[in-house]
């Protein structure tokens, strides 16, 4: 996921996000600090988050003691389509460096 190679629209953002989450879902995975950053959901509220410049959406999961993804979402000014509302995904893997 990271480097992402193109930006991508907030539709197709939000369908590789949700995704992501399901899957880890479904192998076990769980939130990290829920309350603080919870898991991304398809929210017109999110969308409106989504498009302020400077924010970045993100939460973090957990596979027990092995595993920690942070994933992190915004809008990226893409200088190929200024017309376009674009957005970049940061996948971060790594051992748990949050409890939960």
């Amino acid at each position: 996921m990271s480097p992402q190679v193109e930006p991508l629209l907030q539709d197709d953002t939000l369908k590789v996000a949700l995704d992501l989450q399901d899957q880890w879902r479904q192998s076990g995975w769980v939130p990290t600090l829920p309350h603080q950053f919870p898991p991304i959901a398809d929210t017109p509220q999110l969308r409106v988050d989504l498009r302020e410049e400077s924010r970045v959406v993100k939460t973090y999961w957990q596979a027990g003691d092995l595993y920690q993804v942070r994933l992190e979402i915004n809008r990226f000014e893409d200088y190929k389509r200024p017309s376009e509302e674009r957005y970049l995904i940061l996948l971060d893997i790594a051992k748990p460096w949050v409890k939960p």
